[in-house]
């Protein structure tokens, strides 16, 4: 839930829980048949929103071409959490291809995946160990190893440290805007100028 409050906050939103209808959210027909726990008919957050308006439109436009045509893998097993970052990605015109943990991560790893996007905690085969099995099996096939980014709350220094250790190229720690996420992308690929 505080990772939740924290991305809803990020988006200028209020989130809660009370006795059968979204705090903060508004009381309103939207929210009148929820009950606590229900995410059921939960919505994105307004900043997940096409953009409105002409100015908008070109600066969506100018970041799809910035990276259009890169292929992503997002693991994570939040249903919410990969909504959200193939929302992002895609409007940013990366191809997407989803998994929910880290054995379909290894199952769905393509060579033209540009950039893998790993929740570090998940059932079965966590995002870590995902992404040594990625940048082995790159290995065995000559492949260049793809943009590595550990997606995960865990984000103290030491555990960073791990993951650029293990060979991610940076951590984006839970939550995190649009922003964030571009910024770190540009670390690879510069915006053309």
């Amino acid at each position: 839930m505080s990772v939740t409050r924290g991305l809803a906050q990020k988006f200028g939103r209020v989130l809660g829980f009370g006795a059968g209808h979204i705090a903060g959210g508004g009381a309103g027909p939207d929210a009148a048949g929820l009950r606590r726990g229900d995410l059921s008919q939960a919505v994105l957050p307004a900043g997940l929103q096409p953009a409105n308006g002409a100015a908008g439109a070109v600066a969506q436009s100018a970041q799809t071409a910035e990276f259009g045509g890169k292929h992503v893998l997002v693991a994570d097993d939040s249903e919410i959490n990969r909504t959200i970052l193939r929302t992002f990605l895609e409007r940013l015109g990366f191809e997407v291809t989803l998994a929910a943990d880290g054995v379909e991560a290894v199952d769905r790893w393509q060579p033209e995946h540009d950039l893998v996007c790993l929740d570090i905690e998940m059932p079965r085969l966590d995002g870590m160990h995902a992404f040594l099995h990625i940048k082995d099996e790159a290995s065995r096939r000559g492949l260049p190893v793809p943009m590595a980014l550990a997606v995960t709350v865990n984000a103290l220094t030491h555990e960073v440290t791990a993951y650029l250790h293990a060979g991610f190229d940076a951590c984006l720690p839970k939550p995190f805007s649009r922003g964030d996420l571009v910024e770190l992308l540009r670390r690879r690929w510069p915006a053309p100028v």
